[in-house]
């Protein structure tokens, strides 16, 4: 399986294990139900199950209010108001021409292409213009659907468009246009989805689609979470019976796991390179036994590199040189320290047995050439020249220096001080090579 599969696949399991098991919810729904109602203590559960949908999306939309994630507050929103359009399905209201139409035909075409476009202001605040632009248009939505279908269902449109009776030119062209969509929101559906229209399963296939497609550039939780939120409402606005309301209850649980796994990796891990960061390590110096040994990383001349070729590319050989820490054997565990500087740390290994997987690092590193385009370096250099647009091959390097508990120092944080002064060593005596 290659890298991209991997990182794009690992975020789909939690979105995939709760779909499977909420179909299997579905499944033995009669059975559950049947329990549930011959012991008296738990009828109630019953009435209370179809809230679940809204306490969970509730409870996202103040998750999403205390990230200022304005795109997981709109989602959760439209999620709501969707949900809440499944208890008229049953009762749909018969426009002219013979179309039957409701609320729920127009949320099925317009749900899928809210979740995907609000898939993309995860980073956004509500409180922007941008913010509560979108969330007008939300309610804005709901707006014109009542209007449309209380419009089509009122006795007057019949007469209206039959021409027997004379109203007001607005009133007319609306009856007009809500008798065309009509048609449009209810043609014949495809397979078995008898709830959904063709319009409404183009519309579901096209935002699954896009949200795909962008689930494999970020990679991340939090859009695996949009996907499968989305997959669930597909199923929960397709299926019958209970399905609405455990497939919703679904789609929210989803948001609600894949935004705490988001606000996790921006605390524990570091977003240029994919490393644990500063706070994981911190959590790691408190779990130690008597025996490690802790390495500071530190790559040479950077500052250098970055002055010359510029912080963009700077940034690439962080990726690579991190890139190659997490391939480090001998079972360390690797964290960015802050900066050009990486931590790892050997758990119950001595410095004489971790010695040789750090060599053995640092020749990986410098025998591995760094490419530098020349649309990445500057456009000058310090003589003033304009270097060539072609691709150049630069060494990088890196010094370790490396720490064990002893004598004078036996705490964690006094053997990382002291794994930073070898460090300094290391490189007052030449750079590109392991001190202890």
């Amino acid at each position: 399986m290659s890298l991209l599969t991997k990182r794009t696949a690992y975020p789909l399991l939690v979105p995939s294990a709760l779909l499977l098991l909420s179909a299997i919810i579905v499944w033995q729904w009669p059975t559950f139900s049947r329990h549930i109602e011959e012991v008296t203590e738990l009828r109630a559960i019953m009435v209370v199950l179809p809230l679940v949908p809204y306490f969970l999306l509730a409870i996202g939309i103040i998750v999403g209010w205390r990230f200022n994630n304005c795109g997981l507050i709109l989602t959760c929103l439209a999620l709501g108001l969707a949900y809440s359009t499944l208890s008229l399905t049953p009762n749909r209201n018969s426009g002219p021409n013979g179309f039957q139409v409701s609320i729920s035909d127009a949320t099925r075409i317009l749900l899928p292409l809210n979740l995907a476009f609000f898939a993309t202001l995860t980073r956004r605040r509500l409180f922007t213009p941008i913010g509560l632009l979108c969330a007008a248009l939300v309610l804005f939505q709901a707006f014109l659907l009542l209007l449309f279908c209380q419009t089509l269902a009122s006795p007057l449109s019949h007469l209206i468009t039959e021409g027997k009776i004379k109203w007001p030119l607005f009133y007319t062209v609306l009856a007009d246009y809500s008798t065309r969509l009509a048609g449009w929101l209810h043609q014949d559906v495809l397979l078995d989805f008898t709830n959904l229209s063709v319009l409404a399963l183009f519309s579901f296939a096209a935002a699954l689609t896009f949200l795909a497609l962008r689930l494999t550039r970020t990679q991340d939780a939090l859009s695996a979470g949009f996907l499968g939120s989305l997959a669930a409402a597909f199923l929960g606005l397709s299926g019958t019976g209970p399905s609405g309301m455990v497939y919703f209850s679904t789609s929210g649980l989803t948001l609600l796991i894949s935004a705490v796994d988001i606000s996790f990796s921006m605390a524990y891990l570091d977003e240029l390179t994919g490393l644990p960061g500063r706070r994981s390590l911190n959590n790691e110096l408190l779990n130690l036994g008597r025996k490690y040994v802790v390495a500071m990383i530190d790559v040479d001349h950077f500052k250098r590199f970055n002055d010359q070729y510029g912080h963009k590319t700077g940034d690439h050989v962080l990726k690579m040189i991190a890139s190659k820490l997490k391939n480090i054997t001998g079972g360390a565990r690797v964290f960015r320290y802050g900066g050009e500087e990486f931590t790892a740390i050997f758990p119950g290994k001595s410095v004489d047995e971790a010695l040789p997987h750090l060599e053995v690092y640092r020749k990986i590193i410098e025998t591995s050439p760094f490419v530098v385009r020349g649309h990445e370096r500057r456009s000058t250099d310090k003589k003033g020249k304009t270097p060539s647009n072609g691709k150049k091959k630069v060494k990088i390097t890196v010094s370790i220096g490396i720490a064990a508990p002893g004598k004078d120092v036996t705490t964690p944080e006094k053997v990382l001080k002291e794994a930073d002064r070898v460090l300094y060593k290391a490189k007052t005596a030449g750079r590109n090579r392991v001190a202890t």
